[in-house]
């Protein structure tokens, strides 16, 4: 590892001996690409109409259906670690390979990233990081988040899911970094993204090329997606002059998929996996921030009981996801039943509720 003295001359800015760039707990973690994307923008206002608008498909994709059996679902755009397309980030995509190659420290790398306002992204072994699941029990290659450092006390400012699963901030010193990112099995995966937050003031330089810094509130955009998700449509084809759709189902088609796997946990045919419900729970959390957001603009009355609703349906959906994270503490398969009527009255009662925000809407 290098010395502080060799760290030092790192940096551009010899003031910037410790950078700690913002994030927050973001609203989405069930998938990391989410929990970092909103981690840097949920602050500041000016992202909120690309947030709002963004949140509001789900989907599960038919390849992980039919390869792995996995009921994968997920928001839609998905944003998985090398995430892409998006207003108010710029991105930069690296290797561990090509660093290697060149002979580029990873903390020299890391600490110029960082200086530069740069939030990074790359894999470790969680065997060596301190606080994660896996730490000192087993060898597991996972995405950790970086978002500051302290020369001083040598050490990361990282976000990760921490041994009690919960996805958290925490701190990494620079030798338990070096061992997670040069460990043997941490080389299976070799991304290193970087990505930028922009400010409204960059889209002057980007208006000529790509675009960037620029999302402006389309209330119409919001209600064609909020259909697509009532009707089950495929939102990618909206995208399919830049790319090839993905197939899928879609809205409140995933209902009855989540169904069929709960049938399949209760037969003992399919693994546990709390994600899918922890990501409607998720959903329906995103949908009761939409409407307070419309409230707070004025595109939706104070006195409409569509809050009080949504709520309902948020309360319903953590109790869904708690009762999936009982059973497979508990191992016991047979109380899961009661989701399946749970399902299938949140369907008709998110249906009504989506025709009755669009109505309003317009």
């Amino acid at each position: 590892m290098l010395s502080t003295v060799e760290l030092d001359s790192v940096l551009a800015d010899q003031n910037k001996r410790k950078v700690q760039l913002p994030f927050e707990m973001p609203q989405v973690y069930g998938f990391l690409g989410h929990a970092y994307v909103l981690g840097i923008l949920q602050p500041f206002e000016y992202a909120q109409p690309w947030i709002h608008t963004s949140y509001i498909q789900l989907f599960i994709a038919k390849h992980y259906l039919n390869d792995f059996q996995e009921y994968r679902l997920d928001f839609y755009p998905d944003l998985m670690i090398a995430y892409g397309n998006m207003p108010w980030l710029i991105y930069r995509h690296c290797d561990k390979v090509l660093l290697s190659q060149l002979g580029v420290d990873i903390h020299r790398y890391l600490i110029t990233q960082l200086e530069r306002e740069f939030y990074v992204v790359t894999y470790v072994d969680e065997y060596y990081i301190h606080n994660s699941i896996c730490y000192q029990q087993n060898h597991f290659v996972h995405d950790i988040f970086i978002y500051g450092y302290d020369l001083d006390r040598q050490i990361y400012h990282v976000a990760i899911f921490d041994k009690n699963r919960q996805f958290s901030t925490q701190e990494v010193t620079f030798e338990q970094f070096e061992q997670a990112y040069l460990s043997e099995g941490s080389s299976s995966q070799t991304l290193i993204s970087s990505c930028k937050r922009l400010e409204p003031c960059d889209y002057e330089t980007s208006k000529y090329g790509a675009g960037l810094a620029r999302f402006d509130f389309d209330l119409k955009l919001m209600i064609d997606v909020l259909n697509d998700y009532l009707e089950g449509r495929n939102s990618t084809k909206r995208l399919r002059m830049t790319q090839q759709p993905v197939e899928g189902y879609f809205g409140v088609e995933i209902y009855p998929l989540l169904q069929d796997f709960i049938t399949r946990v209760m037969e003992g045919v399919q693994n546990f996996d709390v994600r899918p419900f922890h990501i409607l729970w998720e959903h329906k959390k995103m949908m009761v921030a939409r409407v307070q957001y419309l409230q707070k603009h004025g595109y939706l009355k104070e006195e409409t009981t569509l809050l009080e609703q949504f709520e309902r349906l948020e309360k319903q959906s953590y109790t869904q996801r708690n009762l999936m994270l009982k059973s497979f503490m508990s191992e016991n398969r047979k109380i899961l039943q009661p989701l399946l009527k749970s399902l299938e009255d949140m369907m008709a009662a998110e249906k009504a509720l989506i025709k009755q925000l669009i109505l309003e809407l317009q």
